[in-house]
């Protein structure tokens, strides 16, 4: 945020100094545009919305002063002419922006991948391996259940009513088969709590 408090300037001053500028005195222009800093930070920032943007617009536009100061002509107030100035500049840099959306055929959206890093995919087939044959170890019809229920993801509430198992023997055979995992997951060390 612009923060500079510079006393304003009377007319006669305001015209001596742009004629000097204009004459190439450099010390003559930077304090112009010292003093006009702050009503340039707040025009931008009235016209653009957005402290960030309008900070760059004051810059842009006292780089325009910079270049035409000797376009500027003594028929309004020096203040005046660099209103206009921090104005374009803000509406110019606005059509920018709008032109420069990017759109997904020119830039495709960065979308992080979903799929995991080929090493991560490797230990995950084989922890998936050591799961599936210590499933296969368990009850006949332990592992089909534990596969609906934490795979398939479906309630007991269904996987009773298509079996016909009681929802206390379900329980129960889910119990006893994470617990087999648990053992066998701290046996191998696979460093997950099931």
């Amino acid at each position: 945020m612009i923060t500079r408090k510079i006393a304003r300037l009377e007319l006669e001053e305001e015209q001596d100094l742009v004629a000097r500028a204009q004459g190439g005195d450099h010390a003559a222009l930077a304090h112009l545009l010292d003093a006009h800093y702050q009503q340039m930070y707040h025009l931008a920032l009235k016209v653009t919305r957005d402290p960030v943007k309008a900070e760059d617009v004051t810059q842009e536009a006292s780089l325009q002063v910079l270049r035409r100061i000797d376009q500027f002509r003594a028929e309004s107030r020096f203040s005046s002419w660099l209103s206009r100035i921090v104005v374009n500049t803000a509406l110019l840099r606005h059509r920018r922006e709008k032109r420069l959306v990017p759109t997904p055929e020119i830039f495709p959206p960065m979308v992080q991948s979903t799929e995991p890093e080929p090493e991560q995919a490797a230990q995950d087939r084989q922890l998936l391996q050591i799961a599936d044959r210590m499933l296969g170890e368990l009850r006949d019809g332990d592992r089909e259940l534990f596969i609906r229920r934490f795979v398939d993801g479906l309630s007991l509430n269904r996987i009773s009513a298509e079996t016909g198992l009681s929802l206390p023997a379900l329980k129960s055979r889910f119990h006893r088969a994470r617990l087999r995992l648990k053992e066998a997951s701290e046996e191998a060390g696979w460093g997950f709590a099931i």
